[in-house]
């Protein structure tokens, strides 16, 4: 009788720590979602923001070309318009390749 006493409180204790475990294995699914929902956050904001660096970098290069050009320093101006051109033949050059 005594064996099956403590086979029962083992049974009874192989229980408990199983459904503890099966908590805490939803909580951590719980956990990994939201990690996961915030993650994706974090990362459309980090390609917001590049564009937003792109296009400010952009406006800064319009402004100076356009500082340049109303100083009659045209050299600066058409190199940066030959550099623009080669980018763009470039770009449709992959486009058709």
């Amino acid at each position: 009788m005594n064996k099956m006493l403590e086979l029962k409180i083992l049974c009874s204790s192989v229980e408990t720590k199983v459904l503890q475990l099966a908590k805490a294995y939803q909580q951590l699914r719980k956990d990994n979602a939201a990690l996961k929902a915030r993650n994706k956050e974090l990362r459309e904001e980090v390609v917001k923001l590049k564009e937003e660096k792109r296009m400010q970098s952009e406006q800064i290069v319009k402004q100076k070309l356009s500082g340049k050009a109303n100083a009659g320093d045209n050299t600066d101006v058409k190199r940066k318009i030959n550099e623009l051109v080669r980018e763009i033949d470039r770009c449709i050059g992959l486009l058709n390749g």
